[in-house]
Formats: C-alpha cells, structure tokens, sequence
C-alpha cells in the first residue's frame, strides 16, 4: 500500500463510511464529553477523558491501517468493529501517551514563562510607569524569546507524525509514555530526514492548515456546525493513518 496523503484520506473515509451508526456514536461521544467539559470544577475531568478517548481512537484506527492491505479493507475493519473496541482497547496505550504529552507541554510553558520573565517583559506589562523606550526594549526581547520557542516547536512539530506512529505501535501504558520522548532523540531524527518523510509531512501540514481554515468558516454558520464535527473526526483519523506512514518511512 502506498504511503502517501491520497491514501491516508482514503482509508480515513473507507473506515467511515464502512460503519456510519460506530462512527457516529463516536463522535456524539466525543461531543458530549466536550460538552460537559464546559462544567466548572469537574469539566476539567471530561477535558481529560476526552483528550485521552480520541487518541485511544486514533491508535485504534492505525492499528487497522498497520494491518490492511488496501484501503478498501479499512471498510471491512470498520464493519467488525464494536463501540467499546474503538474507544477501549488501547485506552492504557493513549493514558500513557497523553500523559508524556501533557508533561512535555507543562514544560515548555514553564520554560517560556521563565525566560519572559528573566527578559523582563513581563515586569514591562506590569508597570505603567515605565518609560516607553524601556518597555519597547524588554517586549523586544519578549518577542525574540517567542520567536525562538515557535521556531523549536516547528522543529520537533516536522518528526511528531513519526513519534506518533510509534505511539500507535505501543502495547504498554509504559512504552505508550516514553515513545513519546522520542520527539527529542537525535537518532530519530536522524530517521526522519529523507525526501519520502519531508514529503509526506509537507503535503500533510498543507492540508491541515487548508481544512482548518475551511473549519473555522463552516464554525461561523450553526447550521454548518455538523459538518464540522464530521470533518474533525474524519481528520483525526487521516491524521493517525498519518503516523502510522511516517512511522514506516522514518524507519528506511
């Protein structure tokens, strides 16, 4: 099977249409917990339960595309899958991922607070009575220090399909986290640099970038707003096709 965006978003669509009344009930599952997201106090565990369920159904799926030969058994898969399969069956695999995702995440944060802090342009917002020139200077440096978190998230954003891949062929709770870590070794990296790879990435962070402004003018309309939760999911199961190809060519 070819490893290639024409087919990831055919196997995405063949797993869809395959089992409309599974993925349907995915999805209301899904935007329900988003839902009840929104409590205060609790919301935050539905935030949780959801982040973690649609990466549990993420490797689900590219735990099918690693077994399919075409993109028409996808279908088949699909139509022998179970609700509780979907949702369940690498439940311990996406906690141990979401996890090292979060850790990583809380880190960078952190590390970005810190070294606005130390450049003092968060002591520029705070003071009114600084003169102008002088909070000109630290927000500079303010924004010099973003500046070179985005351009570090862009790097490790360029090998994240491949770790994610590697995620999908987790078993363990335990290999699920520390796959994760992946994203930070030199020797994966190293994997990733071929023309197939870049490829791949490149034509999928276009697309990405194209359904997500197509999203965000559906998002205006109300009566558009189905539609968008459609293409959502749909998109997060080529995404996790996605992985699993770069996963394959990181390995060449």
């Amino acid at each position: 099977m070819e490893r290639s965006n024409k087919t990831a978003i055919a196997l995405a669509w063949n797993f869809f249409k395959g089992n409309y009344a599974l993925n349907f009930a995915v999805i209301a599952i899904l935007i329900l917990l988003n839902l009840l997201g929104m409590v205060p106090i609790i919301g935050l565990l539905f935030i949780l339960a959801y982040s973690i369920l649609s990466l549990s159904v993420q490797i689900y799926f590219g735990r099918g595309v690693d077994k399919a030969q075409r993109p028409e058994d996808m279908a088949e898969f699909a139509a022998q899958s179970k609700i509780g399969d979907v949702l369940s069956s690498y439940l311990h695999v996406a906690t141990g991922a979401f996890l090292a995702l979060f850790a990583i995440s809380l880190v960078f944060m952190a590390l970005f607070g810190m070294a606005v802090e130390m450049s003092g342009g968060m002591e520029a917002m705070r003071n009114g009575v600084a003169v102008q020139a002088q909070m000109e200077a630290m927000l500079t440096k303010s924004g010099v220090i973003g500046a070179i978190f985005l351009l570090i998230a862009a790097f490790l954003f360029y090998f994240f399909p491949a770790v994610m891949g590697r995620v999908i062929r987790s078993d363990t709770f335990v290999d699920g986290f520390k796959n994760v870590f992946l994203l930070f070794s030199p020797s994966m990296w190293k994997a990733c640099f071929n023309k197939e790879y870049f490829i791949l990435v490149l034509v999928w962070s276009l697309i990405l970038m194209g359904v997500g402004i197509v999203m965000i003018l559906f998002s205006a309309t109300i009566v558009l707003l189905p539609v968008v939760l459609v293409i959502a999911y749909l998109l997060s199961l080529y995404n996790a096709a996605i992985y699993v190809f770069a996963d394959d060519l990181a390995k060449e």
